[in-house]
């Protein structure tokens, strides 16, 4: 088991998120932007809006964002979750709230939820460039509520946001070169 240590900066960063910044009046949109079924819908109409500018980089930006996702999450909960030892901020430390129902589980790190926004924000920016200055701040969005939540610290986030990318990365270049 890999026990990661959280730095004094990352410590405080995540205090300064989680706590400092917090407001009781974003509790809800914080909760809100951190729940990945309230994003079913806004991804879906904008595939289905890429898809009728153009259906076949729509269909590849979706297929490309759900196969990078898919396995970004499958192999950080089904292997770095189980091989990492690193506990949610929320659960660790009774300074910082865990907001939201989206905090199961008592791992951390990498943030799946960083990593699948990533994933998709990735996949849509190589087939429709414009598409990334919407969905990559949205995904960066994402991942600082998840430390605003109590979820994870910001190395997990970071890791989640690399491993999307890199998922997204891999695959298009695959697929490019079929």
């Amino acid at each position: 088991m890999l026990k990661l240590p959280i730095s004094k900066v990352e410590l405080k960063l995540t205090y300064l998120i989680a706590n400092n910044w917090s407001n009781p009046r974003l509790d809800k949109y914080m909760i809100t932007i951190s729940n990945p079924y309230r994003w079913h819908i806004p991804v879906l109409t904008a595939a289905l809006v890429l898809i009728y500018l153009d259906w076949k980089s729509g269909l590849l930006a979706l297929l490309l964002g759900s196969l990078s996702s898919s396995v970004a999450d499958l192999i950080n909960s089904r292997l770095i979750k189980k091989k990492t030892d690193r506990i949610r901020p929320g659960k660790q430390l009774p300074e910082i709230r865990s907001l939201g129902v989206m905090n199961h589980g008592k791992k951390s790190f990498p943030s799946n939820h960083a990593s699948n926004t990533m994933a998709f924000a990735v996949a849509f920016s190589f087939l429709f460039s414009w598409a990334g200055w919407i969905m990559i701040p949205l995904s960066l969005l994402v991942g600082y509520s998840r430390i605003y939540c109590g979820a994870h610290f910001p190395l997990d986030v970071l890791a989640g946001w690399v491993i999307g990318c890199s998922w997204s990365i891999l695959f298009y270049n695959l697929i490019t070169l079929l």
